[in-house]
């Protein structure tokens, strides 16, 4: 869990010297947010329920 809180730390500190740009167009920071967060959740999702060690059927 520290390792999660860390990543998303990092990300915030790299990407708010660019907000100020982005403040001119709200719509498209709202998208690159809901992209961003959106991948993580993916390999969030993904590492929990299909880890390595689950048998697939075959």
């Amino acid at each position: 869990m520290p390792a999660a809180a860390a990543g998303l730390f990092i990300i915030d500190f790299i990407f708010r010297p660019f907000a100020k740009i982005f403040e001119k167009w709200p719509l498209v920071m709202l998208l690159m947010v809901l992209l961003l967060y959106g991948i993580i959740g993916y390999i969030v999702v993904k590492s929990v329920y299909f880890s390595p060690d689950q048998q697939k059927p075959y």
